[in-house]
């Protein structure tokens, strides 16, 4: 599958929306490849050091969030319990948490009735693309 800058929008009426993603993690070096990443492929990128800011963040810009990647275990608060809180503003949200931990995936799948999807650290910038585009769609 061919990725390109142009597969980060989405046709509205004839014009380019372009999609944004909020990217939360405690650790700056991952938080900022994470950025950066996306950010070549045409994503407009918001990020948070942890679920607290992510969830003001999230009240603040829910309208244009398209979708949510979190660390899982963050301080203050962490990625599930947030996803949790922003689909009670917006029910339907799509995310992608991630952890090194490997029982991750079993902590966020459990008694969800909308679960994330999940990623194991490392994850190559390849893989974390090719989620995106599967749950967002392209162009």
């Amino acid at each position: 599958m061919a990725l390109s800058l142009q597969s980060a929008h989405l046709e509205n009426d004839g014009q380019q929306k372009q999609r944004t993603i909020l990217v939360v993690d405690d650790e700056l070096l991952v938080r900022q490849m994470l950025q950066d990443c996306l950010e070549e492929y045409g994503f407009a990128v918001l990020t948070a050091t942890d679920g607290v800011e992510a969830c003001g963040l999230f009240m603040k810009e829910s309208a244009r969030i398209d979708l949510l990647v979190s660390d899982v275990l963050m301080p203050k608060m962490n990625g599930f319990y947030a996803y949790q809180v922003m689909c009670r503003v917006k029910p339907g949200l799509k995310a992608i948490l991630v952890s090194g931990y490997p029982n991750g995936a079993d902590m966020i799948n459990e008694g969800s009735a909308n679960p994330p999807e999940f990623l194991s650290k490392p994850i190559s910038p390849r893989e974390l693309i090719s989620k995106i585009h599967a749950m967002l769609g392209s162009v």
